[in-house]
């Protein structure tokens, strides 16, 4: 392929840069929440995955903007091959360097979005049934990036023969074999990791707009696929291939950007903005939870105290968008939550309090049941009345 026009070079150079705006405010977005959230010592694999992905999104932008404005690339005709001069040989090396470098950060991008989904999706199905559909797409998942990492490096050998002007091999100017593997790859796991979100959202009891929220936000992945497609015609359909690939390559790399992180700034967007969190239900409400409590009665029994969430209950746990980080029924669970007392971890939902009147209420009642045992006889406490939480920490939020 040879050098583009001026117009189509303005044109896609102000598409590509307005969609890299969109996908690194979509970035900052998410670590500003997971920031105010979990601190910025306790961001989680997914939050490493995805800086991983935008430096080489980031790459992605700027080497395909320098292939459309360079002399080509190595892909010729015989004509291109017998008017090569040492000006447009220069050009078409620098520019077949740029088209493999913009293959690989393609490449990275694409897979570590889907590495950061699955990691939301192992902490949706935690403790689920569907945990073991999860591990088996993640396995899927890292043997087609190996597959195509592999395909990448090993069709055009000696990798140098990718910016040979002329190469001695249809496959290192084509790409041809390596598209075909890495497309099959990718296209089969976006569907994949379809199949398995899209039913266990349609299941997490709602109010409808918000399960619609989050069906809009992974069915965004149909939008992947669909790019996907249309890069491998635009790459492997003869009559058809052309630099409009490109254009297709930064728009399926922008959206799987945004669907990567979208569903993790719900949490800041509600606190910038409360008519968002109050959309399909009050924030009064998102935010209650129901904590088990437990203790020793007077007998030595242990009694616990628990609301249950299921088929046969009529009371429904609410649900944020921000509880995808944690537990997929839409509150926070025991080990969770503990876990966050210990380490100390900010969050901007109630977990921390609701834990420390637990405890609270546990110790003041075997104070009062060894009170009684102490005069010679057993009195039941008289609880809740005459028991109380200690007053909240300092910083503590309400």
């Amino acid at each position: 392929m040879g050098a583009t026009s001026p117009e189509f070079a303005h044109a896609f150079r102000r598409e590509t840069w307005i969609l890299f705006s969109v996908g690194v405010l979509g970035t900052i977005l998410r670590y500003t929440a997971r920031i105010r959230r979990l601190g910025i010592r306790n961001l989680q694999l997914d939050d490493y995955l995805m800086a991983f992905g935008l430096i080489w999104y980031t790459i992605l932008c700027v080497s395909i903007n320098e292939v459309i404005f360079g002399g080509g690339s190595n892909l010729m005709t015989e004509e291109d091959i017998k008017n090569l001069t040492p000006k447009t040989h220069a050009e078409r090396v620098r520019g077949s360097k740029w088209v493999f470098v913009s293959e690989h950060a393609m490449q990275l991008t694409i897979w570590s979005c889907k590495g950061c989904m699955l990691v939301i999706y192992a902490r949706m199905t935690s403790g689920l049934s569907k945990k073991r559909l999860v591990n088996y797409l993640s396995v899927y998942v890292v043997l087609g990036f190996i597959g195509s990492e592999l395909a990448l490096f090993l069709t055009c050998i000696p990798i140098q023969n990718y910016w040979a002007v002329p190469t001695p091999n249809y496959q290192c100017s084509s790409y041809q074999h390596y598209e075909i593997i890495q497309g099959s790859f990718a296209i089969s796991a976006d569907i994949a990791m379809l199949a398995v979100a899209i039913p266990i959202v349609a299941r997490i009891h709602v109010p409808l707009r918000k399960k619609l929220i989050l069906l809009l936000l992974f069915g965004m992945g149909i939008f992947v696929i669909v790019s996907a497609v249309l890069t491998k015609v635009y790459c492997l359909v003869p009559w058809l291939i052309s630099y409009v690939y490109l254009n297709w390559y930064f728009r399926e790399a922008t959206v799987a950007m945004l669907v990567t992180n979208l569903p993790l700034v719900w949490s800041l967007l509600r606190d910038l903005f409360p008519a968002v969190g109050s959309w399909g239900g009050s924030k009064k409400n998102s935010d209650r939870y129901n904590y088990p409590r437990t203790g020793t009665g007077p007998t030595g029994r242990t009694f616990s105290s628990r609301r249950h969430y299921g088929a046969g209950s009529q009371a429904q746990p609410d649900f944020d968008l921000r509880d995808l980080e944690t537990n997929p029924k839409g509150f926070p669970s025991e080990s969770s939550t503990a876990t966050e007392e210990r380490n100390g971890a900010s969050s901007d939902d109630d977990s921390a309090r609701a834990l420390h009147i637990r405890q609270d209420i546990t110790v003041t009642i075997r104070r009062e049941e060894k009170a009684g045992e102490a005069n010679g006889h057993h009195q039941l406490p008289d609880w809740p009345l005459k028991t109380h939480p200690s007053p909240p920490r300092p910083g503590a939020q309400y």
